[in-house]
Protein backbone atom coordinates (compact mmCIF):
# COMPACT_ATOMS: atom_id res chain seq x y z
CA UNK A 1 0.00 0.00 0.00
CA UNK A 2 1.31 3.46 -0.91
CA UNK A 3 0.63 6.68 1.04
CA UNK A 4 1.10 9.76 0.39
CA UNK A 5 0.23 12.88 1.95
CA UNK A 6 -1.78 15.28 -0.01
CA UNK A 7 -1.87 18.76 2.03
CA UNK A 8 -4.89 20.96 2.26
CA UNK A 9 -7.37 22.69 0.15
CA UNK A 10 -5.42 24.98 -1.66
CA UNK A 11 -3.62 23.93 -4.28
CA UNK A 12 -4.86 24.27 -7.88
CA UNK A 13 -6.27 21.07 -9.93
CA UNK A 14 -7.99 21.55 -13.93
CA UNK A 15 -10.84 22.98 -14.26
CA UNK A 16 -13.86 20.54 -15.42
CA UNK A 17 -16.73 20.98 -17.78
CA UNK A 18 -19.73 20.60 -15.66
CA UNK A 19 -19.93 17.10 -17.36
CA UNK A 20 -17.22 15.52 -15.56
CA UNK A 21 -18.31 16.23 -11.96
CA UNK A 22 -20.78 14.89 -9.94
CA UNK A 23 -22.67 17.55 -7.36
CA UNK A 24 -22.52 15.49 -4.28
CA UNK A 25 -24.50 17.14 -0.86
CA UNK A 26 -24.94 15.40 2.60
CA UNK A 27 -26.93 16.88 5.47
CA UNK A 28 -25.81 15.53 8.76
CA UNK A 29 -28.93 16.72 10.24
CA UNK A 30 -30.82 14.76 8.66
CA UNK A 31 -31.18 11.07 9.65
CA UNK A 32 -32.40 8.30 8.07
CA UNK A 33 -32.18 4.32 8.80
CA UNK A 34 -29.20 2.52 10.98
CA UNK A 35 -26.35 1.53 8.57
CA UNK A 36 -26.07 -2.60 8.69
CA UNK A 37 -23.14 -4.95 9.56
CA UNK A 38 -22.37 -6.34 6.01
CA UNK A 39 -18.93 -7.41 7.02
CA UNK A 40 -19.29 -11.39 6.83
CA UNK A 41 -17.26 -13.18 4.99
CA UNK A 42 -16.75 -17.19 4.28
CA UNK A 43 -13.78 -18.80 5.79
CA UNK A 44 -12.01 -16.58 7.51
CA UNK A 45 -8.41 -16.46 8.84
CA UNK A 46 -6.33 -19.63 9.62
CA UNK A 47 -7.33 -21.55 12.40
CA UNK A 48 -5.17 -20.71 15.64
CA UNK A 49 -5.46 -19.87 19.65
CA UNK A 50 -2.41 -18.57 19.50
CA UNK A 51 -3.21 -14.97 17.11
CA UNK A 52 -1.84 -15.53 13.50
CA UNK A 53 -1.14 -12.36 11.83
CA UNK A 54 -4.19 -12.63 9.57
CA UNK A 55 -6.54 -11.66 12.64
CA UNK A 56 -5.05 -8.25 12.53
CA UNK A 57 -5.88 -7.90 8.67
CA UNK A 58 -9.49 -9.50 9.03
CA UNK A 59 -9.95 -7.05 12.14
CA UNK A 60 -8.75 -3.66 10.63
CA UNK A 61 -10.98 -4.42 7.52
CA UNK A 62 -13.90 -4.92 9.62
CA UNK A 63 -14.78 -8.51 9.14
CA UNK A 64 -17.60 -9.22 11.87
CA UNK A 65 -18.90 -12.81 11.14
CA UNK A 66 -17.53 -15.94 9.42
CA UNK A 67 -19.49 -18.63 7.46
CA UNK A 68 -18.29 -21.77 8.11
CA UNK A 69 -18.14 -22.96 4.65
CA UNK A 70 -15.09 -24.73 2.41
CA UNK A 71 -13.63 -25.00 5.80
CA UNK A 72 -11.38 -28.48 6.50
CA UNK A 73 -12.79 -30.27 9.36
CA UNK A 74 -16.08 -28.71 9.77
CA UNK A 75 -18.42 -31.03 7.21
CA UNK A 76 -20.73 -32.94 9.06
CA UNK A 77 -19.16 -36.29 7.57
CA UNK A 78 -15.85 -35.01 8.99
CA UNK A 79 -16.78 -34.57 12.42
CA UNK A 80 -18.98 -37.65 12.44
CA UNK A 81 -16.46 -39.96 10.64
CA UNK A 82 -18.72 -43.33 10.50
CA UNK A 83 -21.74 -41.32 9.11
CA UNK A 84 -20.68 -43.02 5.80
CA UNK A 85 -18.84 -46.41 4.97
CA UNK A 86 -17.58 -46.50 1.49
CA UNK A 87 -19.72 -43.49 0.28
CA UNK A 88 -22.95 -44.94 1.57
CA UNK A 89 -24.56 -44.65 5.40
CA UNK A 90 -23.73 -46.06 7.59
CA UNK A 91 -26.72 -48.05 8.90
CA UNK A 92 -24.92 -48.75 12.13
CA UNK A 93 -23.89 -44.95 12.72
CA UNK A 94 -25.50 -44.02 16.16
CA UNK A 95 -25.35 -39.79 16.20
CA UNK A 96 -26.47 -39.63 19.76
CA UNK A 97 -23.23 -41.58 21.36
CA UNK A 98 -20.31 -39.04 22.20
CA UNK A 99 -18.06 -41.88 20.55
CA UNK A 100 -19.37 -40.94 17.23
CA UNK A 101 -17.90 -37.90 17.00
CA UNK A 102 -14.36 -36.49 16.57
CA UNK A 103 -15.11 -32.77 17.21
CA UNK A 104 -10.66 -31.64 17.67
CA UNK A 105 -10.91 -29.69 13.84
CA UNK A 106 -14.45 -28.13 14.57
CA UNK A 107 -13.33 -26.75 17.72
CA UNK A 108 -10.08 -25.58 16.85
CA UNK A 109 -11.67 -23.54 13.95
CA UNK A 110 -14.78 -21.94 16.15
CA UNK A 111 -12.76 -21.46 19.21
CA UNK A 112 -10.06 -19.54 16.79
CA UNK A 113 -13.68 -17.55 15.86
CA UNK A 114 -14.73 -16.92 18.88
CA UNK A 115 -11.54 -16.00 20.80
CA UNK A 116 -10.87 -13.42 17.88
CA UNK A 117 -14.17 -11.76 17.61
CA UNK A 118 -15.48 -13.01 15.04
CA UNK A 119 -19.10 -14.32 14.52
CA UNK A 120 -19.79 -17.97 13.58
CA UNK A 121 -22.17 -18.48 10.68
CA UNK A 122 -22.62 -22.25 11.15
CA UNK A 123 -23.02 -23.88 8.04
CA UNK A 124 -24.23 -27.56 7.92
CA UNK A 125 -23.37 -29.61 4.74
CA UNK A 126 -20.69 -30.24 2.74
CA UNK A 127 -18.00 -28.40 0.77
CA UNK A 128 -17.96 -27.69 -2.98
CA UNK A 129 -15.46 -31.06 -3.98
CA UNK A 130 -16.71 -33.07 -1.64
CA UNK A 131 -19.68 -32.77 -3.30
CA UNK A 132 -18.89 -33.09 -7.00
CA UNK A 133 -16.14 -36.08 -6.38
CA UNK A 134 -17.18 -37.96 -3.01
CA UNK A 135 -20.82 -37.49 -1.16
CA UNK A 136 -22.82 -35.96 -4.12
CA UNK A 137 -25.93 -38.30 -2.39
CA UNK A 138 -28.14 -36.40 0.32
CA UNK A 139 -27.78 -38.14 3.81
CA UNK A 140 -31.08 -39.91 3.78
CA UNK A 141 -32.01 -43.42 4.87
CA UNK A 142 -32.15 -46.51 2.89
CA UNK A 143 -36.01 -46.59 3.14
CA UNK A 144 -36.60 -42.95 1.62
CA UNK A 145 -37.42 -39.59 2.98
CA UNK A 146 -36.47 -40.66 6.40
CA UNK A 147 -33.66 -37.98 7.65
CA UNK A 148 -33.54 -39.62 11.24
CA UNK A 149 -29.86 -40.06 11.34
CA UNK A 150 -28.66 -36.56 9.74
CA UNK A 151 -31.20 -34.14 11.98
CA UNK A 152 -30.26 -35.96 15.23
CA UNK A 153 -26.23 -35.50 14.19
CA UNK A 154 -27.31 -31.88 13.53
CA UNK A 155 -28.89 -31.36 16.95
CA UNK A 156 -25.64 -32.67 18.67
CA UNK A 157 -24.04 -30.15 16.67
CA UNK A 158 -25.60 -27.48 18.09
CA UNK A 159 -25.95 -29.18 21.53
CA UNK A 160 -22.22 -29.66 21.40
CA UNK A 161 -21.61 -26.03 20.17
CA UNK A 162 -23.87 -23.95 22.35
CA UNK A 163 -24.64 -26.55 25.45
CA UNK A 164 -21.59 -27.67 26.32
CA UNK A 165 -22.79 -31.63 25.03
CA UNK A 166 -19.76 -34.24 24.27
CA UNK A 167 -17.24 -31.84 26.39
CA UNK A 168 -18.43 -29.12 24.25
CA UNK A 169 -18.73 -25.27 24.44
CA UNK A 170 -21.45 -22.96 25.55
CA UNK A 171 -20.84 -20.40 22.66
CA UNK A 172 -24.66 -19.53 21.98
CA UNK A 173 -24.10 -19.43 17.93
CA UNK A 174 -26.39 -17.67 16.93
CA UNK A 175 -27.21 -18.27 12.67
CA UNK A 176 -27.34 -22.02 11.55
CA UNK A 177 -27.59 -22.58 7.74
CA UNK A 178 -28.93 -25.92 6.74
CA UNK A 179 -26.90 -27.13 3.52
CA UNK A 180 -25.47 -25.36 0.26
CA UNK A 181 -26.21 -25.02 -2.82
CA UNK A 182 -28.77 -27.90 -2.91
CA UNK A 183 -30.30 -26.68 -6.84
CA UNK A 184 -26.78 -27.69 -8.09
CA UNK A 185 -24.00 -30.53 -7.29
CA UNK A 186 -24.57 -30.82 -3.33
CA UNK A 187 -27.78 -32.79 -3.59
CA UNK A 188 -29.32 -35.68 -4.83
CA UNK A 189 -32.31 -37.18 -3.56
CA UNK A 190 -32.62 -40.92 -2.54
CA UNK A 191 -33.24 -43.75 -5.27
CA UNK A 192 -36.03 -45.10 -3.43
CA UNK A 193 -37.92 -41.88 -3.38
CA UNK A 194 -40.89 -40.74 -5.70
CA UNK A 195 -38.94 -37.89 -7.46
CA UNK A 196 -35.32 -38.86 -7.68
CA UNK A 197 -34.57 -36.04 -9.91
CA UNK A 198 -31.48 -34.24 -8.49
CA UNK A 199 -31.54 -30.80 -6.92
CA UNK A 200 -35.92 -31.76 -5.94
CA UNK A 201 -36.79 -28.92 -3.82
CA UNK A 202 -39.79 -30.97 -2.65
CA UNK A 203 -37.74 -33.53 -0.84
CA UNK A 204 -35.02 -31.46 0.38
CA UNK A 205 -37.93 -29.19 2.03
CA UNK A 206 -38.21 -32.42 3.71
CA UNK A 207 -35.08 -32.95 4.97
CA UNK A 208 -35.04 -29.38 6.04
CA UNK A 209 -38.03 -29.58 8.29
CA UNK A 210 -36.99 -32.60 10.15
CA UNK A 211 -33.68 -31.34 10.68
CA UNK A 212 -34.61 -27.67 11.90
CA UNK A 213 -37.08 -29.31 14.40
CA UNK A 214 -34.40 -31.57 15.95
CA UNK A 215 -32.25 -28.52 15.99
CA UNK A 216 -34.70 -26.32 17.90
CA UNK A 217 -35.33 -28.69 20.10
CA UNK A 218 -31.55 -28.65 20.95
CA UNK A 219 -31.52 -25.35 21.67
CA UNK A 220 -34.75 -22.76 21.31
CA UNK A 221 -32.81 -19.86 20.88
CA UNK A 222 -31.30 -20.55 17.72
CA UNK A 223 -32.18 -18.74 14.54
CA UNK A 224 -32.67 -21.35 11.73
CA UNK A 225 -32.56 -21.23 8.18
CA UNK A 226 -31.30 -21.70 4.55
CA UNK A 227 -30.19 -23.09 1.91
CA UNK A 228 -27.88 -20.67 -0.02
CA UNK A 229 -29.23 -21.53 -3.19
CA UNK A 230 -27.57 -21.03 -6.42
CA UNK A 231 -27.39 -17.48 -8.24
CA UNK A 232 -29.19 -18.46 -11.36
CA UNK A 233 -31.44 -19.76 -9.48
CA UNK A 234 -32.00 -16.20 -7.76
CA UNK A 235 -31.60 -14.42 -11.20
CA UNK A 236 -33.09 -16.63 -13.82
CA UNK A 237 -34.32 -20.16 -13.05
CA UNK A 238 -36.73 -19.71 -10.08
CA UNK A 239 -38.86 -22.56 -9.93
CA UNK A 240 -36.86 -24.33 -7.08
CA UNK A 241 -36.74 -21.38 -4.87
CA UNK A 242 -40.55 -21.14 -5.16
CA UNK A 243 -41.33 -24.55 -4.86
CA UNK A 244 -38.92 -24.55 -1.76
CA UNK A 245 -40.83 -22.29 0.29
CA UNK A 246 -43.46 -23.60 -1.03
CA UNK A 247 -43.19 -26.82 0.83
CA UNK A 248 -41.71 -24.63 3.78
CA UNK A 249 -44.95 -22.95 3.91
CA UNK A 250 -47.07 -26.09 3.97
CA UNK A 251 -45.11 -27.86 6.34
CA UNK A 252 -44.84 -25.56 8.57
CA UNK A 253 -40.90 -25.26 9.00
CA UNK A 254 -39.31 -22.32 10.35
CA UNK A 255 -37.31 -20.48 8.35
CA UNK A 256 -35.54 -17.51 10.17
CA UNK A 257 -33.38 -16.19 7.20
CA UNK A 258 -33.51 -17.22 3.96
CA UNK A 259 -29.99 -17.48 2.38
CA UNK A 260 -28.96 -17.10 -1.15
CA UNK A 261 -25.37 -16.54 -3.74
CA UNK A 262 -24.93 -13.87 -6.21
CA UNK A 263 -22.32 -14.54 -8.56
CA UNK A 264 -21.51 -13.19 -12.06
CA UNK A 265 -22.79 -9.51 -12.04
CA UNK A 266 -21.57 -6.87 -13.52
CA UNK A 267 -23.76 -3.62 -12.52
CA UNK A 268 -22.78 -3.69 -8.44
CA UNK A 269 -26.44 -2.85 -7.83
CA UNK A 270 -27.68 -6.04 -9.12
CA UNK A 271 -27.26 -6.88 -5.32
CA UNK A 272 -29.98 -4.73 -4.02
CA UNK A 273 -32.40 -5.60 -7.29
CA UNK A 274 -32.51 -9.43 -6.41
CA UNK A 275 -32.60 -8.51 -3.11
CA UNK A 276 -35.66 -6.48 -3.68
CA UNK A 277 -37.09 -9.75 -5.68
CA UNK A 278 -36.32 -12.24 -2.25
CA UNK A 279 -38.50 -10.09 -0.31
CA UNK A 280 -41.34 -9.63 -2.30
CA UNK A 281 -40.92 -12.99 -3.33
CA UNK A 282 -40.93 -14.42 0.70
CA UNK A 283 -43.34 -11.55 1.78
CA UNK A 284 -45.64 -12.76 -0.72
CA UNK A 285 -45.30 -16.50 0.20
CA UNK A 286 -46.34 -15.42 4.13
CA UNK A 287 -42.54 -15.38 4.99
CA UNK A 288 -42.71 -11.57 6.18
CA UNK A 289 -40.51 -12.16 9.54
CA UNK A 290 -37.95 -14.30 7.12
CA UNK A 291 -34.19 -12.22 7.06
CA UNK A 292 -32.47 -11.83 3.32
CA UNK A 293 -29.08 -13.37 3.84
CA UNK A 294 -26.43 -13.16 1.04
CA UNK A 295 -24.19 -15.88 1.91
CA UNK A 296 -22.02 -16.30 -1.38
CA UNK A 297 -21.07 -12.90 -3.27
CA UNK A 298 -18.38 -11.26 -5.24
CA UNK A 299 -15.41 -13.69 -6.62
CA UNK A 300 -16.50 -13.50 -10.47
CA UNK A 301 -17.19 -9.97 -11.64
CA UNK A 302 -19.02 -11.34 -14.99
CA UNK A 303 -16.75 -13.78 -15.73
CA UNK A 304 -18.23 -17.01 -16.58
CA UNK A 305 -15.73 -19.39 -14.84
CA UNK A 306 -13.88 -19.24 -11.86
CA UNK A 307 -10.54 -19.38 -13.36
CA UNK A 308 -10.91 -16.48 -15.70
CA UNK A 309 -12.74 -14.40 -12.83
CA UNK A 310 -9.10 -14.66 -10.68
CA UNK A 311 -6.76 -11.87 -12.36
CA UNK A 312 -10.18 -9.59 -11.62
CA UNK A 313 -9.40 -9.60 -8.03
CA UNK A 314 -6.99 -7.24 -6.91
CA UNK A 315 -7.83 -4.66 -9.26
CA UNK A 316 -9.20 -1.22 -9.02
CA UNK A 317 -12.79 -2.01 -10.98
CA UNK A 318 -12.91 -5.23 -8.06
CA UNK A 319 -11.89 -2.93 -5.00
CA UNK A 320 -15.06 0.07 -6.34
CA UNK A 321 -17.32 -3.06 -7.25
CA UNK A 322 -17.19 -3.98 -3.74
CA UNK A 323 -17.39 -0.81 -2.46
CA UNK A 324 -20.89 -0.06 -4.50
CA UNK A 325 -22.33 -3.88 -4.02
CA UNK A 326 -21.98 -2.78 -0.25
CA UNK A 327 -23.76 0.89 -0.19
CA UNK A 328 -25.85 -1.22 -2.29
CA UNK A 329 -27.07 -3.70 -0.24
CA UNK A 330 -27.51 -0.99 2.29
CA UNK A 331 -30.08 0.61 0.23
CA UNK A 332 -31.78 -2.62 -0.86
CA UNK A 333 -33.58 -5.39 1.23
CA UNK A 334 -30.51 -7.32 2.24
CA UNK A 335 -30.36 -7.96 6.35
CA UNK A 336 -27.20 -9.94 5.87
CA UNK A 337 -23.69 -10.25 3.31
CA UNK A 338 -21.12 -12.81 3.38
CA UNK A 339 -18.41 -12.65 0.98
CA UNK A 340 -16.62 -15.25 -0.61
CA UNK A 341 -14.25 -15.68 0.51
CA UNK A 342 -12.01 -14.04 2.84
CA UNK A 343 -9.21 -15.73 2.18
CA UNK A 344 -8.03 -17.46 -1.30
CA UNK A 345 -10.03 -16.85 -4.12
CA UNK A 346 -11.85 -13.81 -2.79
CA UNK A 347 -8.08 -12.86 -1.37
CA UNK A 348 -9.41 -9.89 0.76
CA UNK A 349 -6.43 -9.80 2.75
CA UNK A 350 -3.14 -11.36 2.04
CA UNK A 351 -1.37 -12.77 3.05
CA UNK A 352 -3.10 -15.15 5.45
CA UNK A 353 -0.66 -16.49 7.06
CA UNK A 354 3.10 -15.45 7.60
CA UNK A 355 4.17 -12.06 7.87
CA UNK A 356 1.94 -8.79 8.17
CA UNK A 357 -1.39 -8.55 6.71
CA UNK A 358 -2.20 -6.39 4.27
CA UNK A 359 -4.96 -5.05 2.18
CA UNK A 360 -5.84 -6.14 -1.44
CA UNK A 361 -7.54 -3.56 -3.77
CA UNK A 362 -10.35 -5.44 -3.38
CA UNK A 363 -10.27 -5.61 0.49
CA UNK A 364 -9.94 -1.91 0.43
CA UNK A 365 -13.07 -1.52 -1.32
CA UNK A 366 -14.60 -3.90 1.42
CA UNK A 367 -12.92 -1.95 4.23
CA UNK A 368 -14.12 1.84 3.41
CA UNK A 369 -17.63 0.47 3.71
CA UNK A 370 -16.60 -1.39 7.22
CA UNK A 371 -15.53 2.05 8.62
CA UNK A 372 -17.91 3.92 7.75
CA UNK A 373 -20.33 1.25 9.05
CA UNK A 374 -18.56 0.51 12.13
CA UNK A 375 -17.46 4.17 13.15
CA UNK A 376 -20.94 6.33 11.81
CA UNK A 377 -23.68 3.45 11.80
CA UNK A 378 -26.63 5.93 11.68
CA UNK A 379 -27.27 7.11 7.87
CA UNK A 380 -28.33 10.59 6.99
CA UNK A 381 -29.37 11.57 3.93
CA UNK A 382 -26.67 12.22 1.08
CA UNK A 383 -27.83 12.88 -2.83
CA UNK A 384 -27.01 11.83 -6.18
CA UNK A 385 -25.98 8.54 -6.52
CA UNK A 386 -26.90 7.02 -9.82
CA UNK A 387 -27.24 3.60 -11.05
CA UNK A 388 -29.44 0.92 -13.21
CA UNK A 389 -32.04 -0.86 -11.67
CA UNK A 390 -33.63 -2.15 -13.88
CA UNK A 391 -33.74 -6.19 -13.44
CA UNK A 392 -32.44 -6.79 -17.26
CA UNK A 393 -29.22 -4.77 -16.32
CA UNK A 394 -28.28 -6.89 -13.46
CA UNK A 395 -25.30 -8.66 -15.54
CA UNK A 396 -24.16 -5.59 -17.40
CA UNK A 397 -21.69 -3.15 -16.77
CA UNK A 398 -23.46 -0.18 -16.13
CA UNK A 399 -23.26 3.18 -15.08
CA UNK A 400 -22.71 3.04 -11.21
CA UNK A 401 -21.68 5.73 -8.75
CA UNK A 402 -23.04 4.85 -5.17
CA UNK A 403 -23.24 7.91 -2.42
CA UNK A 404 -23.09 6.85 1.52
CA UNK A 405 -22.88 8.98 4.69
CA UNK A 406 -23.16 8.49 8.20
CA UNK A 407 -22.42 10.06 11.31
CA UNK A 408 -21.67 8.59 14.86
CA UNK A 409 -24.32 8.17 17.74
CA UNK A 410 -22.06 10.32 19.93
CA UNK A 411 -21.99 13.02 16.97
CA UNK A 412 -18.24 13.04 16.87
CA UNK A 413 -17.55 11.76 13.61
CA UNK A 414 -19.29 11.83 10.32
CA UNK A 415 -18.25 10.11 7.52
CA UNK A 416 -19.03 10.28 3.46
CA UNK A 417 -17.97 6.92 1.02
CA UNK A 418 -17.98 8.01 -2.73
CA UNK A 419 -17.52 4.85 -5.14
CA UNK A 420 -17.31 5.46 -8.83
CA UNK A 421 -17.18 2.02 -9.99
CA UNK A 422 -18.41 3.04 -13.64
CA UNK A 423 -19.40 6.60 -15.01
CA UNK A 424 -18.20 9.50 -17.00
CA UNK A 425 -17.14 11.70 -13.72
CA UNK A 426 -13.84 12.62 -12.84
CA UNK A 427 -14.40 15.00 -9.78
CA UNK A 428 -16.69 15.13 -7.24
CA UNK A 429 -17.79 18.65 -5.75
CA UNK A 430 -19.63 17.79 -1.86
CA UNK A 431 -21.58 20.22 -0.50
CA UNK A 432 -21.20 19.53 3.48
CA UNK A 433 -24.46 20.50 5.66
CA UNK A 434 -24.97 20.39 9.19
CA UNK A 435 -21.43 19.56 10.53
CA UNK A 436 -22.34 18.69 14.28
CA UNK A 437 -19.80 21.47 15.78
CA UNK A 438 -19.14 25.21 15.41
CA UNK A 439 -15.52 26.03 16.78
CA UNK A 440 -13.57 26.41 14.06
CA UNK A 441 -10.09 25.05 13.36
CA UNK A 442 -10.58 21.64 15.18
CA UNK A 443 -12.38 19.76 12.82
CA UNK A 444 -9.83 17.29 10.86
CA UNK A 445 -10.81 16.02 7.06
CA UNK A 446 -8.86 12.85 6.34
CA UNK A 447 -9.65 11.27 2.92
CA UNK A 448 -8.89 7.72 2.01
CA UNK A 449 -8.88 7.08 -1.94
CA UNK A 450 -8.15 4.67 -4.69
CA UNK A 451 -7.94 5.93 -8.12
CA UNK A 452 -8.38 3.89 -11.55
CA UNK A 453 -4.68 3.03 -11.20
CA UNK A 454 -5.28 1.96 -8.32
CA UNK A 455 -3.42 3.94 -6.17
CA UNK A 456 -4.14 4.29 -2.53
CA UNK A 457 -3.55 7.59 -1.18
CA UNK A 458 -4.57 9.28 2.37
CA UNK A 459 -4.72 13.20 2.72
CA UNK A 460 -5.30 14.95 6.15
CA UNK A 461 -6.26 18.90 6.44
CA UNK A 462 -8.26 21.58 9.10
CA UNK A 463 -10.96 22.88 7.82
CA UNK A 464 -13.92 24.92 9.49
CA UNK A 465 -17.26 23.18 10.43
CA UNK A 466 -19.17 26.07 8.66
CA UNK A 467 -23.66 25.69 8.28
CA UNK A 468 -22.32 24.43 4.58
CA UNK A 469 -18.97 23.46 3.54
CA UNK A 470 -17.97 22.58 0.19
CA UNK A 471 -14.79 20.37 -1.05
CA UNK A 472 -13.78 18.36 -3.49
CA UNK A 473 -12.89 15.23 -4.21
CA UNK A 474 -10.72 14.86 -7.33
CA UNK A 475 -8.59 11.99 -9.63
CA UNK A 476 -11.93 10.13 -9.15
CA UNK A 477 -12.16 8.81 -12.77
CA UNK A 478 -13.96 5.22 -12.75
CA UNK A 479 -12.89 2.45 -10.96
CA UNK A 480 -12.15 4.77 -7.99
CA UNK A 481 -13.64 5.22 -4.58
CA UNK A 482 -12.92 7.75 -1.60
CA UNK A 483 -13.55 7.74 2.08
CA UNK A 484 -13.88 11.27 3.97
CA UNK A 485 -13.76 11.15 7.39
CA UNK A 486 -14.41 14.49 9.34
CA UNK A 487 -13.61 14.58 13.11
CA UNK A 488 -13.96 16.75 16.06
CA UNK A 489 -10.27 17.29 17.90
CA UNK A 490 -9.35 18.24 21.05
CA UNK A 491 -5.97 18.63 23.16
CA UNK A 492 -7.81 16.23 25.89
CA UNK A 493 -8.71 13.40 22.63
CA UNK A 494 -12.48 14.23 24.20
CA UNK A 495 -14.79 15.36 21.77
CA UNK A 496 -16.69 18.73 21.49
CA UNK A 497 -20.05 19.91 19.37
CA UNK A 498 -21.76 22.48 18.98
CA UNK A 499 -20.64 23.94 22.36
CA UNK A 500 -20.99 20.86 24.28
CA UNK A 501 -18.76 17.89 25.70
CA UNK A 502 -18.55 14.81 25.77
CA UNK A 503 -18.33 13.61 29.46
CA UNK A 504 -16.55 10.84 28.95
CA UNK A 505 -14.30 8.50 27.13
CA UNK A 506 -13.92 4.51 27.39
CA UNK A 507 -10.08 3.35 26.82
CA UNK A 508 -9.24 0.07 25.44
CA UNK A 509 -9.22 -3.04 28.12
CA UNK A 510 -4.95 -3.78 29.33
CA UNK A 511 -3.74 -6.03 28.97
CA UNK A 512 -5.50 -7.49 26.05
CA UNK A 513 -6.34 -10.53 25.60
CA UNK A 514 -6.30 -11.13 29.52
CA UNK A 515 -5.62 -14.32 31.82
CA UNK A 516 -8.03 -14.00 33.84
CA UNK A 517 -7.87 -10.21 35.23
CA UNK A 518 -7.47 -7.04 32.99
CA UNK A 519 -7.95 -3.41 34.05
CA UNK A 520 -10.73 -0.71 32.54
CA UNK A 521 -10.11 2.82 33.04
CA UNK A 522 -12.56 5.34 31.63
CA UNK A 523 -12.24 9.35 31.54
CA UNK A 524 -15.06 12.22 32.65
CA UNK A 525 -14.83 15.71 32.06
CA UNK A 526 -17.24 16.36 35.15
CA UNK A 527 -18.94 14.94 38.01
CA UNK A 528 -21.51 12.11 36.76
CA UNK A 529 -23.46 8.56 36.83
CA UNK A 530 -21.52 5.99 35.52
CA UNK A 531 -22.35 2.64 35.29
CA UNK A 532 -19.72 -0.19 33.30
CA UNK A 533 -21.29 -3.58 32.71
CA UNK A 534 -19.99 -6.96 31.14
CA UNK A 535 -21.49 -8.45 28.45
CA UNK A 536 -21.25 -11.62 26.82
CA UNK A 537 -20.79 -11.89 22.79
CA UNK A 538 -24.37 -12.98 23.02
CA UNK A 539 -25.66 -9.64 23.99
CA UNK A 540 -26.59 -11.70 27.53
CA UNK A 541 -25.79 -9.28 31.08
CA UNK A 542 -22.82 -10.85 33.10
CA UNK A 543 -21.54 -8.61 35.91
CA UNK A 544 -21.74 -4.66 36.52
CA UNK A 545 -18.46 -3.50 37.67
CA UNK A 546 -19.36 -0.33 38.67
CA UNK A 547 -22.34 1.89 39.34
CA UNK A 548 -22.66 5.44 40.91
CA UNK A 549 -21.48 9.18 40.83
CA UNK A 550 -17.81 9.90 40.22
CA UNK A 551 -15.85 13.12 40.09
CA UNK A 552 -13.92 14.38 36.88
CA UNK A 553 -10.67 12.72 35.91
CA UNK A 554 -9.42 8.82 35.43
CA UNK A 555 -10.59 5.74 36.81
CA UNK A 556 -10.29 2.45 36.94
CA UNK A 557 -11.63 -0.94 37.10
CA UNK A 558 -10.82 -4.26 37.51
CA UNK A 559 -12.56 -7.76 35.63
CA UNK A 560 -12.14 -11.29 36.47
CA UNK A 561 -13.27 -13.81 34.11
CA UNK A 562 -11.66 -16.60 36.12
CA UNK A 563 -15.37 -18.56 36.06
CA UNK A 564 -15.70 -17.70 32.35
CA UNK A 565 -14.77 -19.39 29.36
CA UNK A 566 -12.18 -18.10 26.53
CA UNK A 567 -13.74 -15.70 24.24
CA UNK A 568 -15.28 -12.46 23.32
CA UNK A 569 -16.66 -10.34 25.56
CA UNK A 570 -17.95 -6.46 25.54
CA UNK A 571 -18.38 -3.91 28.20
CA UNK A 572 -20.10 -0.93 27.97
CA UNK A 573 -19.88 2.56 30.11
CA UNK A 574 -23.21 4.51 30.11
CA UNK A 575 -23.46 7.80 31.19
CA UNK A 576 -26.95 10.03 30.59
CA UNK A 577 -28.15 8.78 27.36
CA UNK A 578 -24.87 8.35 26.03
CA UNK A 579 -22.82 5.21 25.60
CA UNK A 580 -19.43 3.51 24.78
CA UNK A 581 -18.84 -0.19 24.19
CA UNK A 582 -15.52 -1.58 23.46
CA UNK A 583 -14.45 -5.58 22.78
CA UNK A 584 -12.09 -7.56 24.89
CA UNK A 585 -10.52 -11.31 24.88
CA UNK A 586 -10.56 -13.82 27.48
CA UNK A 587 -7.78 -16.29 26.48
CA UNK A 588 -7.24 -19.12 28.77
Amino acid sequence: MRWLLIFPVAFLVPVLSSGQQKTITVDFATPLEQIKDLGGINGGPETSLTEPSSVAGYHSGGVTGVRIHDVAGLQYFEYAPTFWVNKKLNVNFNPALETSYKWITADQKIDSLIIWGFEPYFRIGINFDAARDVYSAAPVDPDGYHFSKFSELAKRTVLHFNQGWANGKTYGIKFWEIWNEPDGGFWKDSVNSPSSKPGDSVAFARMYKEVTDSMLKADPGILVGGPGVLSGSVVSKRKWLTTFLTECSKNNARLDFFSWHLYGALNPYAIAIQGDYIRGLLDGLGFQGTESHVSEHNIRLGSADANSAKPLINTPKHGAFTASSMISAQFGKIDKLLFYKGKSFMNLFKPDSLGLPSLTLSGQGFTAFTELSRFTPQRVKADSSEFIQSETSTMRDTTNLMILAGRSEDLNACYVLISNYNSKYKSCPVTIKNLPWTQPGKVELRITKMNAQGTVTESTQSVSPESVLSITVDEMQAPAFALCRFTYKTETGIGERNGEINSFYLNQNFPNPFNPTTKISFSLVDKGSITLKIYSVTGNELETLISGEFLPGQHEASFDGSKYSSGLYFYELVSGHSRQVRKMVLLK
